[in-house]
Order: structure tokens, then C-alpha cells, then sequence
């Protein structure tokens, strides 16, 4: 069984760095370093997730914003963009497999683990996506385009959990 829940993104902040001068102090006010590209650090009340090569998404009840915007300084901005987004959970032993209809990325890959992130295009919806645990992806989709998406996905999913 696959469980779906959307949940608002409002908290989700770009962190772009232009150098690695910023990088320390960032990461003495999030409490963690940065994670390497593909990989996520923090937990549900703070979390990092690097996408880019110079960008990292931030979300979390936790974000200390005059912390985070002070540690940047000069080196980088801090953009809210949680509002142009919304965040599927994917829960279940099935959430690897759902990810496949429509999706171009090996979501199968026992490599793509606990940690680990991606972004990639689903049924023509770019999508990121972090694998929180064993059981569980965060997809972070654009708010125009996820009442389609979400919907495809719940159509899948019954038709996944449903015995042949």
C-alpha cells in the first residue's frame, strides 16, 4: 500500500552560495554541513537538500531565517520559494515503484537510498525528490502543475496496490 498526503511547502527556502566562503558558517547556523551534490542532511524539523551545484533547498519548522540570511552575508541569497511548490509524501513499500510510472529516473535503484536526492521529470513535471527513509520519498512538485501530477499518482497507486 502506497499512502499519499500533501502537505504545504511554505517553509522552503532556495540557499544559493556563489563561493565556498559561506559555506562554514552556513553551516554552523543550520547546526550540520551542507550535504555533497545528490544527498540530503538534517531531519523533519531541519533539512538541507543539494539539487544544484551551488544550491541547496532548506525547509522546516526549525529555519532560523536571521541566522541563515547573516551566515550567507555576501556569499549567496536566501529566496523563499515554498509558495510556487507543494510536498508529496510517498509512503509505503511501494513508493519506488509509483515513481516509475511516467518518471524517466531508475527509482528502483537500491543506490537511490535513505539520504539521497534527485531531480527529474515525471509525466512532464519536473520533480525533487528525497528519499527520507527506507519506506518514504518527499516530492517537491510546482504548485501550478500538482493537482494533475497528484492525481495520476493516486490513480497508479490504486491500481498498484490492487491484487492482480
Amino acid at each position: 500500500m502506497i499512502e499519499l498526503s500533501v502537505h504545504d511547502a511554505a517553509d522552503v527556502l532556495a540557499l544559493e552560495l556563489w563561493d565556498t566562503a559561506g559555506a562554514a558558517a552556513v553551516a554552523q547556523a543550520l547546526g550540520f554541513a551542507l550535504p555533497p551534490a545528490g544527498r540530503s542532511a538534517g531531519d523533519d524539523h531541519l533539512r538541507a537538500m543539494r539539487f544544484e551545484p551551488t544550491v541547496w533547498l532548506v525547509e522546516g519548522a526549525a529555519i532560523d531565517r536571521a541566522a541563515l540570511d547573516a551566515a550567507v552575508a555576501d556569499h549567496g541569497a536566501v529566496t523563499p520559494i515554498g509558495g510556487g511548490l507543494v510536498r508529496v509524501r510517498l509512503v509505503g513499500a511501494g513508493w519506488r515503484g509509483l515513481l516509475m510510472h511516467d518518471g524517466v529516473f531508475d527509482a528502483e535503484d537500491p543506490a537511490f537510498a535513505p539520504g539521497c536526492t534527485a531531480a527529474t521529470v515525471i509525466a512532464h513535471v519536473a520533480v525533487r525528490l528525497n528519499v527520507v527513509a527506507p519506506d518514504r520519498c518527499d516530492a517537491l512538485v510546482p504548485a501550478s502543475l500538482a493537482d494533475g501530477l497528484i492525481a495520476r499518482w493516486r490513480e497508479v497507486a490504486a491500481r498498484v496496490d490492487t491484487p492482480a
